[in-house]
């Protein structure tokens, strides 16, 4: 008889005669099943709440399909981005748009008295997506009276042309000198892509 035999006949036997042991087999296969139907419970659930999503989404594109009003949503989506255009600097070449930026930096803040200004080209990049936008930014380092900040900082908010500050420091020396180090940044259309060496 072989060893595998022998094994089976016993476990068989001892199975046949406790009573424990075989509540806890019982016990074990019951802790088995259970956590099998929790499984497959989860594995329904999830499957239940992604069968919801794709419906929402199939009425909500059936809903879309059924819009009579596409016109009208293209005009007014054309009307507002060309509104959005409108707020967009322009220039003809990344020079221009560099020296228009640094002219509006020195022109927003001739009134402030600023010492030791220096205005400096900072980086040009393409707007991924956007091959006719170039975002131009600049860099001006300057001396300047303390109790001025917040005029300052109103000048730039409250600028015509969208600027967007990358960067402002403002450091305070001494009680009557104070230095002002600020990147800004401003989006242009109008520079083709061959135009600049940027990409």
């Amino acid at each position: 008889m072989s060893v595998a035999r022998r094994l089976s006949r016993s476990v068989a036997a001892q199975f046949a005669d406790s009573a424990r042991l075989r509540r806890g087999v019982w016990l074990c296969l019951a802790i088995l099943l259970f956590y099998g139907v929790l499984v497959q419970s989860e594995r329904l659930g999830e499957a239940r709440g992604d069968h919801a999503a794709a419906a929402g989404l199939l009425d909500r594109a059936e809903a879309s399909l059924r819009r009579r009003d596409w016109p009208e949503l293209l005009a007014a989506e054309r009307e507002t981005h060309r509104d959005i255009r409108s707020e967009f600097w322009r220039a003809e070449t990344e020079g221009v748009a560099q020296a228009e930026l640094q002219a509006a930096l020195a022109g927003l803040f001739a009134d402030f008295g600023l010492r030791d200004l220096r205005i400096r080209s900072g980086a040009s990049r393409r707007v991924p997506g956007l091959s006719d936008v170039l975002r131009v930014q600049t860099r001006l380092d300057a001396l300047y009276r303390p109790g001025t900040e917040h005029r300052m900082v109103h000048a730039l908010a409250a600028h015509p042309g969208r600027l967007i500050v990358d960067r402002l420091d403002l450091v305070r020396r001494s009680p009557g000198d104070s230095y002002l180090a600020l990147v800004v940044s401003s989006y242009f259309v109008g520079i083709e892509p061959d135009e600049t060496g940027t990409k």
